[in-house]
């Protein structure tokens, strides 16, 4: 596309260039590698500038304007795009996910997302058994909860397909795990078997024979069974999740949890001294609430072992509470089907103030899994205590999920300087709200679940994620229309929208996924937004989300994206 375009200023910088030499002025103007022109190209800028133009060389933005400015970049080796008036973003930037577990799961466990029903998981297992008959182990990912009631899937379902090997299923949310019999023997789980802090074994009512449904940290009593994937496995996972990021227009993500000394650290490394990583990552170290204040500089020694220009671990990551649906999250009020039950932290309030302590001291960014309104409350306080024990400093902690906030702790975020991180895919009346969280919290709590609108009023920085592989397809233009629209796909009917006073709008979900989510990875002198000196991350997209319905953004593509000047993925012959 273009090329006789090109070739016209190829010509016509010569003669320019010829003129500059012979009248004696300026040097030669700068030969951009790339230029496009002619389009809508939304910077997200300060200014929320909308520029027709730009121009890229070495990898960097050099110019963004209008299509006379940009005329003077393109030389003979320029290649120069004519984007027919297409919306132009920054690249995508995911700021809560799991990249590497993530994509192993879906490339070498069984899965479930996207079945519906039981019969649907048995067929799936069945399958999965077939085709690795030799297998030592089976793990899986994926199942509903609102398949299940209370205690769970029963461990008999699997006994009749595998009954000879360790199997272990996590649900789509990765807080419990469905085992078969000869699990919970080989772990030692019996009816005389206490649930561990921040754990439920889920047990039959009549005769407290745990059912197979391991919650939260119970899960880890089995974790021993099952080996952890190679490294080659690992980075042969990263890479399959790099070609979904990029078709998503996604060019740098967070993995919200690695552990010290993982094969998944290790798959990260490599990959980036071979050169095969095609975009950005940052990480998150995990906290063990079962160690001492002496991890602090151990993760802190990790850290240093992991500083590449692509792949930094500058996080720290917690976990306060589990999940709604598991009864494990943490709620300023008692459930409502477990009447004077609020859920337990998985950290004890000055535990978790004196771990906080230490790692500012060492100056992690602070990142918190909170799920109910009293476990953000606790971490909020908890990075309170950090700053007037160390000093304040620039930390942008994080909390992330966010699904249950009181009013006044919104106001909080933004008084100590902590970043929002929510998953804006699940801002809807689905399954679980009709069938889980109704039940569980009530109709008021359900109905003022996922606050978006609220931080963005308060001036909080609100930087958008998927939780991948919790989310799959983690598509940002699905989650930009959710945030909007706050209803499931596809569905017009205004009694289906979750809490409406909290629709955000199309410019703060574009920002959310972009310019916020650099800032929340210190990141927003290298990317984020279209602007000279930054890094070329880019994509283009079929349609103009500015001028179609929010109903319809889903319905976008991405058909080029570029990581630092390099396409990365594209659709046609745009590039």
């Amino acid at each position: 596309m273009g090329g006789n375009f090109s070739r016209l200023l190829c010509l016509l910088f010569v003669m320019l260039a010829a003129s500059a030499i012979a009248a004696g002025t300026a040097a030669d103007p700068v030969a951009a590698d790339l230029v496009f022109r002619n389009g809508f190209i939304y910077t997200v800028d300060s200014r929320r500038t909308v520029a027709e133009a730009l121009a890229i060389k070495d990898g960097k933005f050099i110019y963004v304007g209008d299509n006379a400015g940009a005329a003077g970049y393109a030389g003979c080796g320029t290649t120069v795009i004519d984007l027919e008036k297409r919306l132009v973003l920054p690249g995508f930037i995911d700021s809560h996910c799991h990249p590497a577990y993530g994509a192993a799961h879906e490339l070498f466990d069984v899965m479930f997302t996207g079945l519906d029903s039981l019969e649907e998981y048995k067929r799936a297992l069945r399958d999965f058994v077939a085709k690795h008959p030799d297998a030592k182990f089976i793990k899986g990912r994926g199942w509903k909860n609102t398949l299940f009631g209370k205690t769970g899937p029963d461990r008999k379902i699997i006994d009749e397909i595998v009954p000879g090997i360790p199997v272990a299923l996590d649900d789509e949310g990765g807080h419990a795990t469905w085992v078969n019999s000869l699990t919970l023997k080989l772990a030692g789980i019996t009816r005389e078997t206490k649930d561990p802090r921040g754990g439920v074994i889920e047990r039959d009512p009549l005769t407290g024979e745990a059912t197979g449904t391991l919650r939260e940290g119970a899960a880890r009593l089995v974790a021993d069974l099952f080996p952890d994937y190679s490294v080659a496995q690992l980075m042969q996972a990263l890479e399959t999740y790099q070609k979904m990021a990029a078709a998503f227009g996604i060019t740098t993500a967070h993995d919200a949890t690695v552990d010290v000394g993982g094969n998944d650290l290790a798959a990260y490394r490599s990959l980036e001294k071979e050169g095969r990583l095609a975009m950005r990552f940052r990480a998150s170290l995990f906290v063990d609430p079962k160690k001492g204040l002496e991890q602090a500089a151990q993760l802190a020694a990790e850290r240093a072992k992991n500083r590449g220009p692509l792949f930094q671990v500058n996080g720290a990551k917690i976990y306060m509470d589990g999940v709604v649906e598991g009864g494990t999250a943490f709620l300023m009020e008692p459930y409502r089907h477990l009447p004077g039950f609020r859920g337990e932290p998985r950290w004890d309030a000055d535990q978790l103030k004196r771990m906080c302590v230490e790692l500012d001291r060492e100056r992690f960014q602070v990142h918190v899994h909170a799920i109910g309104d009293a476990a953000t409350a606790l971490a909020l306080e908890a990075f309170a205590h950090a700053s007037v024990k160390n000093g304040r400093r620039d930390a942008r902690n994080l909390i992330t999920h966010l699904q249950l906030v009181a009013a006044a702790d919104i106001l909080r975020f933004k008084e100590l300087n902590v970043v929002a991180v929510p998953q804006p895919y699940w801002f809807m009346k689905d399954a679980y709200y009709y069938n889980l969280q109704v039940p569980y919290l009530g109709q008021k709590r359900a109905d003022e679940e996922y606050p978006m609108a609220s931080f963005f009023k308060a001036g909080v920085l609100v930087a958008s994620s998927s939780d991948y592989a919790v989310t799959i397809p983690c598509d940002p233009l699905r989650a930009i229309q959710i945030g909007i629209t706050r209803s499931c796909l596809g569905v017009s009917d205004p009694r289906e929208i979750l809490w409406p006073e909290e629709r955000a709008t199309l410019e703060q979900m574009i920002a959310s996924f972009t310019i916020n989510g650099a800032i929340a990875n210190f990141l927003e002198n290298a990317t984020g937004s279209i602007e000279a000196g930054k890094a070329a991350d880019l994509i283009v997209l079929d349609k103009n989300l500015f001028r179609i319905p929010a109903s319809e953004i889903s319905q976008a593509r991405v058909i080029l994206t570029l990581f630092s000047g390099k396409r990365v993925f594209s659709i046609g012959d745009i590039l």
